[in-house]
């Protein structure tokens, strides 16, 4: 699998063009808070991946190789207005089960992986950058943008989506 084909940075320019191309009739950025372990084979290890999830979330994105990329950011830039399920530091924090379970799920649909395991205690927070696009007809669709290719791509829209519910739900009072 090529690294350099699983992501990048998309720019402003080139998400307005390709959210137009879906019929987004209004677009703006964001930043999606997810939590991250290393996957590795012993404890000492540099990890060979990464399994990025946050709670509410039925499947988890398993992530080849290093963060270390620019597509990634360890805080969310300042003055950033749609910052999605992370203004507290708990903030869909899933619990080591989730991940446990999340990691046997990766692991039987890929056998060749059985010999890495989850390492909780190199859990963080990370940003993925995105574009979020809506599409205004009989009901409005959400239309999620990101460098992030494959099969990550489709573990994206639920976590996004997720990640507003979550945010309506402490914005309206009990």
């Amino acid at each position: 699998m090529d690294e350099g084909h699983l992501r990048r940075r998309i720019d402003g320019e080139a998400a307005s063009r390709r959210l137009r191309r879906y019929a987004a009739a209004r677009f703006e950025p964001a930043w999606l808070a997810l939590w991250a372990v290393a996957l590795t084979a012993r404890e000492a290890q540099t990890p060979d991946a990464w399994l990025l999830g946050r709670s509410g979330l039925s499947r988890a994105l398993l992530w080849p190789g290093p963060l270390g990329h620019d597509a990634w950011e360890y805080d969310a830039p300042a003055g950033v207005e749609t910052r999605l399920g992370g203004e507290t530091s708990e903030a869909g924090r899933p619990s080591p089960e989730a991940f446990a379970r999340w990691w046997l799920w990766e692991r039987l649909a890929k056998p060749r992986l059985w010999s890495l395991r989850v390492q909780p205690a190199t859990l963080q927070r990370l940003w993925l950058p995105l574009w979020l696009g809506y599409h205004q007809g009989r009901q409005t669709r959400l239309i999620v943008l990101s460098g992030v290719s494959g099969e990550a791509l489709g573990a994206l829209k639920p976590a996004v989506l997720a990640a507003l519910r979550a945010e309506a739900r402490a914005a309206t009072p009990d």
